[in-house]
């Protein structure tokens, strides 16, 4: 059961990165759709797919985090995060459950985007501000953290 001053993440896994999204902004996790590729989209935007009939960018977590280090390839789960415009799809290789967090638990811990984002952040900005917005709010998880987490030990808790 949550403890008051708690907050309820999504962990995912993109390649090596370990994250967590806030799960208020998370709508749905999906096996990965159909994706038609669009033309002129940056790098991490692998196209465009019908998530519950609209239309919904797919945004690779792997290749924003990587840039041009991440192996661009198939991810095995779609995580559908609510946006202003309806959905967007987030591909991740993995998604590992919820885990309720300390609010303290995450301060030391560096915000998705300022740890990582290999250059992505202007392109990100002016596609969609609200993704931004939501994987500013998202944290990477170093493995130590990780750890305690699945362990059940520390300040995280399942």
């Amino acid at each position: 059961m949550p403890r008051q001053g708690s907050r309820c993440f999504l962990v995912v896994r993109a390649q090596e990165w370990m994250c967590a999204l806030p799960l208020e902004e998370v709508e749905e996790t999906m096996r990965p759709l159909p994706v038609a590729p669009v033309s002129a989209a940056p790098v991490f935007v692998r196209g465009v797919c019908l998530v519950r009939g609209t239309p919904s960018p797919v945004v690779s977590l792997a290749v924003l985090l990587g840039g041009a280090h991440a192996q661009p390839g198939p991810g095995l789960r779609f995580v559908s995060l609510r946006v202003p415009e309806g959905r967007l799809a987030l591909e991740v290789d993995e998604v590992r459950g919820l885990k309720w967090m300390e609010e303290g638990t995450l301060d030391d811990v560096p915000p998705l985007l300022r740890a990582t984002a290999s250059g992505h952040l202007q392109r990100l900005g002016s596609f969609d501000g609200r993704l931004l917005a939501v994987l500013g709010a998202s944290h990477l998880l170093p493995e130590t953290l990780w750890e305690r987490l699945e362990n059940g030990s520390g300040k995280g808790g399942a």
